[in-house]
């Protein structure tokens, strides 16, 4: 069976940005990053105009290394239904990215979660027993900010509009709210729980087991 190639080498009609993944570094325009020295990534497409008649799209790849660069990939359509020619570009230059990129990113994270470190995310930490919330408690001049562990038993997370949200299901205060376009490593997060839900995987890890 022939292998998959995720390479991209490919010039953004519009802005004319040449990109080029594999599994060794992304490059933009002669800007490059190593794969294995991504720190961060975050992508996603947003409407231009009206929301209830929107005139086209906004198609949006950030990837961000340990010393800081960041590389970014925009580029807009004029049209805003399915499966037009920017889509097409979009899922390509994504193929590259989730393989070479991204997919690196979430073993780091699973690997964090089994050596029991964790990882920080947005303003809370992840551990290998669930998620440090910091939330506000009392009433008027009395109130406090508590930071608390919320066991991966009491947790639910879902996406809507582009937004990630990992709430707590007995503490209605105490929640996560993050964007996949704009919060670095949300999507990478999203991956991550999506997989820790599959085969017992967040049990495993309340019980001090590998995933």
């Amino acid at each position: 069976m022939q292998q998959h190639n995720f390479d991209v080498d490919f010039t953004v009609p519009g802005t004319n940005q040449k990109v080029k993944i594999n599994k060794d570094f992304i490059e933009v325009n002669g800007n490059k990053i190593i794969c294995t020295d991504v720190k961060a990534v975050r992508y996603g497409v947003s409407l231009l105009g009206d929301k209830k008649k929107p005139s086209g799209k906004e198609y949006n790849i950030d990837v961000q290394s340990n010393s800081g660069q960041n590389i970014s990939i925009k580029f807009e359509s004029n049209k805003v239904e399915e499966l037009l020619a920017e889509d097409h570009t979009y899922y390509y230059i994504m193929s590259g990215v989730w393989q070479y990129v991204k997919k690196h990113l979430v073993s780091e994270y699973i690997i964090a979660l089994n050596d029991k470190t964790g990882f920080g995310i947005g303003d809370t930490q992840v551990t290998h027993e669930g998620f440090m919330m910091t939330y506000t408690s009392g009433f008027l001049f009395w109130k406090k900010t508590k930071t608390e562990l919320v066991p991966w038993s009491d947790i639910k997370y879902y996406l809507n509009k582009g937004i990630l949200y990992v709430d707590s299901l007995s503490n209605s205060k105490q929640k996560v709210k993050l964007s996949l376009h704009y919060d670095w490593n949300a999507v990478v997060l999203n991956t991550l729980l999506h997989y820790l839900w599959q085969d017992h995987r967040k049990e495993k890890l309340a019980k001090g087991q590998e995933i």
